[in-house]
Order: C-alpha cells, then sequence, then structure tokens
C-alpha cells in the first residue's frame, strides 16, 4: 500500500473514532435517559412547561414534572433526563426521514446527536394514538354527553380497529428506526434498555358527579363511552404495543391499569386525589394566541399520575421482567406487576 494510503486509512480511523463513539468510551460520557413519543411521555397535563415548548410556534409541552425526569437509573445516581417526545405526534413524527414537527427534526434523528454525546442507557417510547385520532376521539364523545352526536364508540370502535391496525407498522418503523440509530451510533442491544408503553385512560364512566353536573367539573362523557375508552380502547392498543415489542424485542410496560380510580371525576376520591385532569382551559395560555393549545392539557395524567408513572417506570426498568403492567399496590401506589395479575 502506498504511503499516502496508509496515512489516510490512520486518519479515517481516528476520525470515526473520535466522531462515533461507542460503548468503549461510555464511561466517559454522562448516562442518560431519553423519552420519546408524543404527550404521554412529553408530560403534556404535568404543567410546568419548558418555555421553548410552550409558546407560538411549538406546544410540544416538555414538562419539569413528566415522568421521563423523575426516572431513575440502577446505581447511578444523577442521570441526563432528555425529553424529545412532543405532545400531539404521529410515528411520522419519530420515524427516520418523517415530518419536522414545529420545526424540529424528527425525533430519530434527534436520537442519533444524543446517543453520541451521552452514554445512552434507558429509552422510553410511546406512540401510536394520535394515528388513530386521540383529539377526535374525545371530541365526539364530549359531543355526545351533550346530546349532539351519539355514542361516541358507536362511530369509533371500527374507527380505532382500522387506524389502529395501519398504525401498527408504522409503530414498529419507529422502533426499529430507533434501535437502527443506536447501532450505528455503536451500541450493542445489551447496552441500552428500550421500553415500549401503551396508554391508560384519563377517563371513566364511574363519575362521582351526576349526569347533569359533571360537565362542569371538566369530566362531559357518558358513562358508557369512559367505560368503553377505559376498558375497550385501552385494550386494543395494549395488545398491539404489546405484539410489538415482543416481535422487535422491546421490553413492554402496559398502563392501561394505571390510573384506574384515580381518572378526573373518579368515584370515592377528591380532586386532590386524582392523577389526569379532565376537560380543562388553560387560561394562561391566552397569551400565546387563541387556538387548541388552550385545551390540550385536557384529558391528560397531571404531575401526579406521571410521578406515578416514574415510580413504576424505575422498579420495573431495575428488574428483569421483560413485560408488566402498572397497577396500584395497596399503599396507593404504582408499582408493576405481571401482565396476567392487574385487572
Amino acid at each position: 500500500m502506498a504511503g499516502w494510503q496508509r496515512c489516510g486509512v490512520v486518519v479515517m480511523v481516528l476520525l470515526s473514532t473520535v466522531l462515533i463513539p461507542g460503548p468503549a468510551d461510555a464511561a466517559a460520557r454522562r448516562p442518560a435517559v431519553v423519552g420519546m413519543g408524543d404527550s404521554f411521555v412529553s408530560g403534556e397535563g404535568a404543567g410546568a412547561y419548558d418555555p421553548a415548548t410552550n409558546r407560538r410556534g411549538n406546544f410540544c409541552h416538555r414538562s419539569r414534572d413528566a415522568a421521563i425526569q423523575r426516572t431513575a437509573l440502577p446505581g447511578v445516581r444523577h442521570p441526563a433526563r432528555i425529553n424529545l417526545a412532543c405532545a400531539g405526534a404521529t410515528t411520522n413524527d419519530v420515524r427516520l426521514g418523517g415530518r419536522h414537527r414545529f420545526g424540529e427534526a424528527p425525533q430519530a434523528q434527534q436520537l442519533r446527536a444524543v446517543a453520541r454525546r451521552y452514554d445512552v442507557r434507558l429509552i422510553v417510547l410511546t406512540v401510536g394514538i394520535n394515528d388513530v385520532g386521540y383529539a377526535n376521539l374525545a371530541y365526539d364523545c364530549v359531543l355526545a354527553y351533550l346530546k349532539l352526536a351519539p355514542r361516541c364508540q358507536n362511530a369509533w370502535t371500527p374507527r380505532v380497529r382500522q387506524r389502529l391496525a395501519a398504525a401498527a407498522p408504522r409503530i414498529t418503523r419507529d422502533v426499529t428506526d430507533v434501535q437502527r440509530v443506536m447501532r450505528e451510533a455503536g451500541y450493542g442491544r445489551n447496552d441500552y434498555t428500550l421500553v415500549l408503553q401503551s396508554y391508560a385512560s384519563p377517563v371513566t364512566g364511574d363519575i362521582r358527579y351526576g349526569t347533569a353536573s359533571r360537565g362542569a367539573f371538566g369530566c362531559p362523557v357518558r358513562d358508557d363511552d369512559g367505560n368503553w375508552a377505559k376498558n375497550w380502547v385501552a385494550g386494543q392498543f395494549t395488545a398491539t404495543i404489546a405484539r410489538i415489542a415482543a416481535n422487535t424485542g422491546a421490553r413492554f410496560l402496559d398502563l392501561a391499569p394505571a390510573l384506574r380510580g384515580r381518572e378526573a371525576c373518579a368515584e370515592g376520591i377528591s380532586r386532590f386525589q386524582e392523577w389526569s385532569r379532565g376537560v380543562s382551559v388553560d387560561l394562561a395560555g391566552i397569551r400565546h394566541g387563541l387556538g387548541m393549545n388552550l385545551l390540550q392539557q385536557s384529558a391528560h395524567p397531571n404531575a401526579r399520575g406521571h410521578a406515578q408513572f416514574a415510580r413504576c417506570l424505575t422498579t420495573f426498568v431495575a428488574g428483569n421482567a421483560r413485560t408488566a403492567k402498572c397497577a396500584r399496590r395497596p399503599d396507593g401506589n404504582l408499582a408493576p406487576v405481571p401482565a396476567s395479575r392487574a385487572a
């Protein structure tokens, strides 16, 4: 080999070592937890939003109280916590080459820089509900309560089936794109944990207010529609996302039971014991203009809910189970339990 060729090879090797760190230099980088996906990870509903994501032009609503900000890593005292998730995100906002939501690069592309700067130990991904049309489903359920439309489940049961089936390969693509980014950044499958989460319904049909007055308290939903969302809709997402996790090698944490008995307006508890928001208007958001941003916190876990999600996720990650459900223990807190044991 000519001298200039040997020199070129040496330079390329040195550059690849500097620019593409892998597990060999992980000790020099800060361990990190990364959140990806939609509002369930961004922290929508928890308040305390990063001002850069709570303004005209960007309503990702990344919260300082999001579960990802409170999730701990085994043996790590102060991990970096990076939240790439964005309220309203679809699978297209996560995948490589996808949409630039609010001017931000797709989340898998943002992960590339994070994976090289930090020693990423945990990635948490929740996505898919906006592909199905969560906001429109919730709106139709409110119309049904106001008797301006029939039961929302009548129209939405077939829609959820069809749209979730169509979204499943896109969710799978997001997962494999995340794995591809990590692989290309030098990580092996055992160098980090990827957790897929499902969804918990923030509403219930077991409402402590009478039918006529519940709308004034932020819970304008029919009993039958509320129970349909809590049981059937959440169950459909659980089954679909569990299959995707099994097929891609990710771990799966089912949040479907997590808010049960702690939903907005649930029977037997007070407003201060709720782990989710009902329909609410963000009056402080008027300074950013009139629009859906004033309502987008509605029907999402609140800060108490996110704190409980973090408690369950932390325990799950520290264990060896591939799948589990978050359910309330006798002490009132969430913990991961085997899938067969949670109602």
